[in-house]
């Protein structure tokens, strides 16, 4: 007999249909960056790596940093796709991921190469809407932001912590415009200058969508992304810092393995 694949749960052979991965490909504790290629960049600081999966977007290396098993899963750009990555991580056993990205600033705080973590974010993502009511709010778990601190103090690299804009539009959404002579509405005008009011620091694609999905299915989340874009100043460049965020991340991982290993009185 033929068997059935369920709709509601969509498989290719035993593995999960996106993310291409069954249980036990994978740790519990699992790094998410955007680009596929990134999943190398962060694994160069790994041994024993291995590619596990790759489909569309979702590329999957597993490795070993410093003594700990470790991975990670590209999701693509934005949170709709981000959210079939993290549900279906989740549903083969990891209950810790850290994403780790890009961003553009829009405080004189921070410039090209310097990382943020993002403690809190605003939801215009347009997958999280779907989960909640836009009044919930989507924070990081401290102890993921607790690791990633430790992690950046370690290393000796230059952080801070944030409230990240998460939208589902690079252009518009973002402020930039798509021509000198295009299609801008009046209120886009506003939007960076709005949210200077509202001291938010930075601005992405994922993160809210990350925090929130990961969070209903009671996972612990984090993020530390490399400023790429200073709005500010009108900049564009890496300085080295998406090197430093994927060895942060890698870190923090660590970190929080040894803290889970340990005894605790502190409920959940």
């Amino acid at each position: 007999m033929e068997k059935v694949i369920k709709a509601s749960r969509p498989t290719e052979g035993e593995a999960l249909y996106h993310i291409r991965l069954q249980e036990g490909d994978v740790p519990e504790y699992i790094l998410l960056p955007g680009a596929p290629e990134r999943t190398l960049k962060i694994a160069e600081g790994w041994n024993d790596v291995e590619e596990v999966a790759h489909y569309r977007e979702y590329k999957t290396v597993r490795g070993n940093y410093n003594g700990v098993p470790i991975a990670a899963t590209s999701t693509g750009i934005g949170c709709p796709s981000a959210e079939i990555a993290i549900h279906e991580l989740n549903e083969i056993g990891v209950h810790t991921a850290i994403r780790v990205g890009t961003t553009g600033c829009i405080v004189p705080d921070f410039d090209l190469g310097d990382l943020i973590i993002p403690v809190a974010a605003v939801r215009k993502d347009g997958a999280s809407q779907w989960y909640v009511e836009p009044e919930f709010p989507a924070f990081a778990n401290p102890d993921v932001v607790s690791a990633l601190a430790e992690a950046c103090e370690r290393l000796g690299y230059r952080y801070g912590y944030g409230v990240v804009y998460t939208v589902g539009s690079f252009y518009i959404g973002q402020g930039r415009p798509l021509s000198e002579d295009g299609y801008w509405p009046s209120w886009a005008d506003k939007i960076i200058p709005d949210l200077q009011q509202q001291r938010v620091t930075n601005i992405d694609m994922d993160t809210a969508g990350q925090y929130i999905v990961g969070h209903l299915h009671d996972m612990r989340m984090g993020a530390i992304l490399s400023v790429i874009s200073n709005r500010v100043l009108d900049r564009w460049g890496d300085n080295g810092g998406e090197e430093r965020a994927c060895k942060a991340a890698s870190e923090a991982i660590k970190i929080l393995m040894e803290r889970d290993s340990q005894p605790k009185t502190r409920i959940r």
